[in-house]
């Protein structure tokens, strides 16, 4: 015959006790908490859409104001590397990049062109350029190539820390090495009917 309950010794008490509290945690941990865990991470995905939606609204909501200015913004070759041929517009692109890098302060070290790509009505012509500097000579450099009209594009970069070369001891400004990849856009002329 089996005690009843309160009449049973402590060890059998404890042991029920403790295996209904395994078995409701073994059932929170398999249903419970993965559940929220998603929820959870649906609500953050909510929230980063939301605020995806916020930016795109205040973007569509300048689009009256923006209407105007695009109108009255001159639309003419000074936005793209003009030129007869590829090769002149690369030499010609060469000599202003090697000119920007050492307007920075920084050195060149090397550049040679891109193979050049189209994407629909637009041509892509570019170079590598190889150059060393302190870091402020280099953000110059990149600032005055994606400020330059026509219009040049950093699509790739490569930094790297090299060791200061001078006396042990004296205080120096890091030198960094860095490798660009600039391209400039080529409108591509249709062909006359």
């Amino acid at each position: 015959m089996i005690p009843a309950w309160p009449g049973a010794p402590l060890p059998r008490r404890l042991l029920f006790l403790l295996g209904n509290l395994a078995a409701g945690l073994a059932i929170m941990y398999a249903c419970v908490v993965p559940v929220s865990g998603l929820l959870a991470d649906r609500d953050r995905e909510i929230a980063r859409q939301r605020l995806i939606l916020a930016r795109l609204q205040a973007v569509a909501a300048r689009e009256t104001s923006a209407q105007p200015a695009a109108k009255r913004a001159p639309v003419g070759g000074a936005e793209f590397l003009t030129g007869k041929a590829d090769g002149a517009i690369g030499a010609e692109l060469q000599t202003r990049l090697k000119g920007m890098v050492e307007a920075a302060g920084a050195r060149l070290r090397s550049i040679r062109n891109l193979p050049p790509k189209s994407e629909g009505q637009i041509r892509y012509l570019g170079s590598h350029v190889e150059a060393f500097g302190t870091l402020a000579a280099i953000q110059r450099a990149v600032h005055a190539m994606e400020s330059a009209r026509p219009y040049l594009f950093v699509t790739g970069a490569t930094l790297r820390h090299t060791a200061p070369v001078g006396p042990a001891g004296a205080s120096q400004e890091p030198v960094i090495e860095a490798q660009f990849d600039v391209v400039g856009a080529m409108r591509i002329e249709e062909p006359a009917p």
